[in-house]
């Protein structure tokens, strides 16, 4: 098993290089000095579901909890994070009037810390596995020119709003994008359009089979719920929408970093065929350049950090015809709570691509699977 770092038990301290002036005379600080740490949790006799590195799990509203949800025993794995054990398993019908649907797509938590998990079946349950409110989403883009576009992205209750929700919607074989604001008050929603995302096909590779369309990819987006902004950034662009969900207002940023820049910078193909090795190197070549990452929000210090990265390959291929992944190089970058750039280091000490992390006590927790234990690395910045 490959760690995230080479000393994960080990405090590090490190420096590095000076700072720079930005022509808004914002200093982004490269000076930066950190430490890690590495906590288990204590899972008894139980087995947690480690298999998707937490993909769908969520934090409770005051920071003390993980939701970890297990797809393949139905059921949600209750963690506390202060005491660093597991506490429970809350286990969700699949059938019935209760029931989740066969397969959850996704799975996030609600302002008052209920469910909310959408599927085929989409909804509010509270912890008990009850569900408390359908809400009828597939009914509403009935006969619209969204009816088939049923994979919905990051469902968010609209913050003090109990009958309202939003989430992102990309049109299947192009790159329009919108949010998609439901208000099941009326039944009714709206959309906002994201006309800036159709940058993403200076980068964006077609796959091809028998000159049939078969998905792309390398034009990506990275959604994050904080309070009341929804931040959408771009995985090849250092780019970003906000939308203020309680102003119902919409912005964009652009940054230039010290480090990560503005954009990838590689001549892509446009389209490979969707296997073999034409496909493998176009994979490689994308994700060798920067792909900027997710932005996550520290309440304590009040402001944003995002990780971003570009893969290193090794020359052997995988089962699956792509180049196997040999590490990465990692970079943070840090903004103020106006998402100005005020921040940004290479991490040496992370050596692949960061998985499931969120900031709690000031601290940036890393997950990790340590010997099929769940654990956390703890960066701290000082």
């Amino acid at each position: 098993m490959k760690n995230l770092f080479t000393l994960i038990a080990l405090l590090f301290l490190i420096s590095c290089g000076g700072k720079l002036d930005t022509s808004k005379d914002i200093q982004i600080n490269s000076n930066l000095t950190y430490s890690f740490d590495t906590v288990m949790v204590d899972s008894g006799d139980e087995f947690l579901y480690l298999n998707n590195r937490l993909f769908t799990s969520g934090i409770s509203s005051d920071n003390k909890y993980l939701f970890n949800w297990n797809r393949e025993a139905n059921n949600l794995e209750k963690i506390d994070l202060n005491e660093l054990k597991l506490l429970n398993k809350i286990k969700f019908e699949q059938e019935g009037p209760n029931g989740v649907g066969a397969f959850a797509f996704d799975f996030a938590l609600t302002e008052d810390d209920n469910c909310l998990f959408w599927s085929s079946k989409k909804g509010v349950w509270d912890q008990e596995g009850n569900l408390l409110r359908e809400l009828p989403i597939d009914k509403l883009l009935e006969n619209t020119e969204h009816t088939e576009e049923v994979m919905l992205s990051r469902l968010v209750q609209i913050p003090n709003e109990s009958d309202k929700y939003l989430t992102l919607h990309r049109k299947w074989k192009s790159l329009d994008f919108y949010f998609l604001i439901f208000d099941f008050s009326d039944d009714s929603f709206r959309k906002i359009e994201l006309p800036e995302l159709q940058k993403l096909s200076e980068f964006e590779i077609t796959m091809l089979y028998e000159g049939q369309w078969m998905g792309s990819f390398n034009a990506g987006t990275m959604q994050s719920i904080y309070d009341d902004k929804a931040i959408l950034g771009l995985n090849s662009f250092n780019q970003a929408y906000i939308y203020d969900m309680r102003l119902d207002s919409l912005y964009f940023k652009t940054w230039e970093g010290p480090l990560v820049g503005s954009k990838q910078t590689a001549q892509l193909p446009k389209e490979v065929p969707a296997e073999g090795k034409e496909r493998a190197e176009a994979m490689r070549k994308a994700n060798e350049e920067i792909n900027y990452g997710a932005f996550i929000w520290d309440d304590e210090n009040k402001k944003y950090y995002r990780f971003s990265l570009k893969t290193i390959y090794s020359e052997e291929l995988t089962e699956f015809e792509t180049y196997k992944v040999s590490g990465a190089d990692v970079f943070l970058s840090i903004f103020d709570n106006d998402f100005n750039l005020i921040a940004e280091s290479k991490i040496p000490e992370i050596q692949n691509r960061p998985a499931k992390h969120f900031i709690k006590d000031g601290k940036i927790w890393l997950f990790e699977n340590i010997d099929d234990e769940l654990a956390f690395v703890r960066m701290t910045i000082k």
